[in-house]
């Protein structure tokens, strides 16, 4: 029986180091928070985009079900928009997380994710690394990491390396799956989308 996939969106940042919010940056004439739900939806059942209720209004077209964290939560991070997306849709066994702020991610990268969980039973999580990094937010989570959430926000230990240490997780270098390292690019300042996106230098 094929597991059931919902794709979740991190949009509710605070782009400090950018001059305006993130999401709503252009690449090929579309936002980046479209660009994301795009590529999560290619792969998915449905797509979460957790946002936050001062951007909202701007979202309100998007072709994804739109929310916010939880209330108890709101504010610590990538971790509490996981747990949130997870909660909204509690029906898929699994979810494919992907932040706003990486344009150049595809499909390709979660079909090989995917691929990678569907060979080792009892796997949680499955995380790519590129370029000796590892990419916690362009990964594939196992609903059963629910539970490992909770248990870490509630003990304010809200880093991403701590869910990656409390599961199964696989870890797969992104040359041995031929998923080019420009995938794996946030744009975190102005400087990096001249740039990526205005001048497409990636060297």
């Amino acid at each position: 029986m094929a597991s059931i996939k919902a794709g979740i969106v991190l949009a509710g940042g605070g782009s400090t180091r950018f001059p305006f919010h993130k999401a709503f940056a252009r690449y090929k004439d579309r936002y980046f928070y479209e660009h994301a739900v795009g590529c999560l939806k290619q792969i998915t059942d449905d797509v979460v985009l957790v946002s936050r209720c001062d951007i909202s209004d701007r979202m309100k077209h998007a072709e994804a079900i739109l929310i916010f964290d939880l209330p108890q939560y709101q504010g610590q991070g990538p971790l509490a928009g996981i747990l949130s997306g997870m909660v909204s849709r509690d029906e898929p066994d699994w979810y494919a997380v992907v932040t706003c702020d990486m344009p150049f991610v595809l499909p390709l990268l979660f079909e090989k994710l995917f691929s990678v969980a569907d060979q080792k039973q009892g796997t949680q999580a499955v995380v790519p690394v590129a370029s000796g990094r590892n990419q916690p937010l362009a990964a594939i989570y196992h609903k059963s990491c629910k539970d490992h959430i909770v248990r870490l926000l509630l003990g304010e230990r809200r880093s991403m390396n701590s869910l990656l240490q409390s599961v199964n997780t696989i870890f797969v270098e992104a040359e041995d799956y031929d998923l080019p390292r420009e995938m794996f690019i946030n744009i975190n300042t102005d400087e990096e989308y001249k740039q990526y996106i205005e001048k497409g230098r990636f060297e």
